[in-house]
């Protein structure tokens, strides 16, 4: 091949065999997308290793600094790279458009084998285990529920080392007198999850959220469109952006909250009344998932819609008394409870107590937050194959699903503006996950409809993403893999005491986890060699310490030790 022929290739976009054509050739908008996109993907890595702090020990940063200055540096140089393969690569486009074609025509098919990837996903990436608080809490939730309790029990004497003080109030609500412990949040994923309790099998249920919202996407773009085509380019836009695909193998509830605001918005969109009904129903189980903040954002601009013309009044009552079930009985029920629970029951419940609680978590942006939001936007760039962020920017006439869900995106994000948390653990940015379907779905209906050039450069974006996703998995993996190799993991007879020291970084707490009681299995929070051996000797006298190094202990104690509740040896 001659070099002008090469160089010109790796410049632009071929559109047959034969052709010769260059980035300089393709129409206007097309060459600013592709400009634009080029240049925020060289920026990324340049923005994420500018983050880092000299001086500062890898495992003292704040997980979400962390995540940023390190994962997501790596992975932003991971998607420049695949862009660049894919801008240079034919057989890859050609392929990308291929399998966005069958997708559109086999959905199922899509979703099933999406099901089967994810759940591997679940098991091997992210080793079948909830990594943050945010995770592991509704699955504790769903242990006590599936022993038809509200709460688990724990020995009260030990509660402050089974739940880090630091968590109670915030991640769980404890009572010290019985030793009872409950979620702080909404109930609805650790319903979810509580059929799961009996086999162990947690991790697939994001997996089956993912499966769902890529059949979800496929309708309502293949909908608005009048056109499969679109839903096989959203349901590759999806697949091809490592924000989808890895959160589908967590415990976070953001992938359930996800795929029902999409079951929302496609049977709201529906004329008959009993469609209205089931969305009502949907929102209201999305509303009690974790918190209701993130689908009260999808349903604001819905329920605007409705409310702006009177011949849908009729549709946005049906929706309103489908909410009222599980969004208004099992919420508000379940916040009632909770305000009369142990130790947050003085003045939780309250007008005062409310107001306390909204002002621990809403502030007015300051430096911090706006910090936080600058690289959760950033964070929206990388996880996506590169340039989706930037497709609903051009100019063109909208359906209404379109407009909803954009509506919704922009909401969501401006809402957290005001929110003072920087999401800590998560892939990608988990806050705006619960609406980030808009943008594959403007993906598929820009691609369904686009020329021959603008559908060049849909197929360079969804091949570059595709390209670099095993980074993105082999980043987490090696993530997941560092925190759990600080806790021990003992096999054998007997039951086990596991401490989990504190000194050797941030969010150790996080992997004391006791998610059923009793177990065979307790881990406890390590205050030291001596204070560990003196409450080993006070409650468990017949332990046998089998392992010690810098990440704690572990203790041997004969089978069945841990059936009943341990009391102090008097």
């Amino acid at each position: 091949m001659p070099a002008g022929l090469g160089g010109r290739r790796l410049a632009g976009l071929a559109l047959k065999p034969a052709a010769q054509a260059t980035l300089a050739s393709a129409p206007m908008a097309v060459r600013r997308l592709a400009i634009a996109t080029l240049t925020l993907a060289c920026a990324a890595p340049v923005i994420t290793r500018l983050s880092r702090i000299d001086g500062m020990r890898f495992d003292f940063y704040l997980v979400f600094e962390r995540l940023f200055a390190f994962n997501d540096h790596l992975q932003s140089l991971a998607m420049l790279a695949a862009l660049l393969v894919a801008l240079a690569c034919r057989p890859a486009r050609d392929a990308t458009a291929r399998l966005a074609a069958w997708m559109g025509e086999h959905p199922l098919s899509t979703a099933g084998l999406a099901f089967f990837g994810l759940a591997l996903g679940a098991l091997f990436i992210c080793r079948a285990h909830p990594l943050s608080m945010d995770e592991y809490v509704p699955w504790m939730q769903a242990h006590a529920f599936a022993k038809g309790r509200g709460v688990l029990h724990y020995p009260p004497e030990l509660l402050d080392l089974i739940v880090p003080p630091s968590f109670q109030g915030s991640f769980v609500l404890v009572d010290h007198t019985s030793g009872a412990a409950t979620s702080v949040y909404w109930p609805g994923m650790a319903l979810l999850f509580t059929p799961l309790v009996a086999f162990n099998l947690g991790w697939c249920l994001n997996p089956a959220f993912g499966a769902l919202t890529l059949l979800l996407l496929h309708r309502l773009t293949s909908d608005a469109a009048g056109d499969t085509r679109a839903g096989g380019w959203a349901m590759l836009a999806a697949l091809a952006s490592p924000q989808f695909t890895v959160s589908a193998m967590t415990w976070y509830a953001m992938p359930g909250e996800l795929a029902l605001n999409l079951l929302f918005l496609w049977l709201l969109l529906k004329p008959r009344l009993t469609h209205a009904f089931a969305a009502g129903l949907v929102g209201g189980l999305c509303l009690i998932m974790h918190n209701p903040v993130p689908h009260a954002l999808m349903a604001a601009p819905c329920l605007a819609w409705l409310l702006l013309d009177r011949a849908r009044w009729l549709r946005l009552l049906g929706v309103l008394a489908g909410y009222v079930p599980l969004g208004l009985g099992v919420g508000i029920g379940w916040w009632l409870l909770k305000s009369g629970f142990g130790d947050a029951a003085a003045g939780a419940s309250t007008a005062m107590g409310v107001v306390d609680m909204l002002g621990r978590v809403f502030v007015w942006p300051d430096s911090d937050v706006l910090a936080a939001r600058w690289q959760a936007t950033w964070k929206i760039w990388i996880w996506a194959c590169p340039g989706l962020l930037l497709l609903p920017l051009l100019p063109r006439p909208r359906p209404l699903v379109e407009r909803l869900l954009l509506a919704a995106f922009v909401l969501t994000f401006v809402f957290y503006l005001f929110v003072r948390f920087d999401q800590g653990h998560g892939w990608g940015y988990r806050y705006i996950h619960p609406v980030w379907g808009a943008l594959p779905v403007v993906a598929g209906l820009w691609l369904a409809r686009a020329e021959a050039w603008p559908q060049q450069w849909g197929r360079v974006i969804l091949a570059a993403g595709l390209l670099a996703t095993p980074v993105f998995l082999w980043q987490t993996q090696a993530s997941v893999d560092r925190t759990l190799s600080f806790r021990f993991e003992p096999e054998g007879a007997g039951d086990w005491v596991v401490f989990v020291s504190q000194a050797t970084g941030y969010y150790r707490g996080d992997l004391v986890q006791n998610a059923d009681s009793p177990s065979q299995r307790l881990v406890l929070i390590s205050h030291g060699e001596r204070a560990d051996r003196t409450l080993m000797a006070r409650h468990f006298p017949t332990a046998a310490e089998v392992m010690k190094d810098s990440r704690g202990s572990a203790w041997r104690l004969p089978a069945g030790s841990l059936s009943t509740t341990p009391h102090p040896q008097r």
